[in-house]
């Protein structure tokens, strides 16, 4: 491949890039403040449309960490620039979470399922939401 369409593929997925961070901030804030309020239906009732809340919840949380592992795989395409790092990826704190919940799913621990969204998973959210925000800072002033 040459130089040139190296570059024009390197400048068009830069853009994509660019474009995509606004909407992903939006929805890691919106899952935040949308497993909070999980969190209190789950601690003061368990109906179904608590679960049913948590369970779409949970699918949108899915399509999000997709999105930000493309995201990964398109910034790792951008090496040259010195980008920070992902706080859902380094040290694999997303994946223990899930597990965590995974767990507390299977044994009908409410408690500790609203433990771990409040004080695990919605700070991670925001920490994603940052590093976002961080990420289109530096992308607007290097790229």
């Amino acid at each position: 491949m040459s130089e040139l369409t190296k570059e024009i593929k390197g400048a068009e997925l830069l853009t994509a890039i660019k474009a995509s961070i606004g909407d992903a901030r939006f929805v890691a804030q919106q899952l935040s403040g949308s497993f909070k309020d999980n969190v209190r239906s789950l601690r003061l009732e368990e109906n179904e449309d608590t679960f049913l809340h948590l369970e779409q919840n949970i699918n949108d949380l899915r399509h999000f960490m997709e999105f930000v592992k493309e995201l990964g795989n398109g910034l790792g395409c951008l090496n040259e620039l010195s980008l920070p790092p992902n706080p859902a990826s380094s040290q694999n704190s997303a994946l223990n979470i899930f597990k965590d919940m995974n767990s507390a799913f299977e044994t009908k621990d409410w408690i500790m399922l609203s433990d771990l969204i409040e004080y695990e998973l919605a700070p991670l959210l925001d920490k994603e939401d940052e590093w976002l925000g961080s990420l289109d800072e530096k992308l607007q002033t290097e790229g």
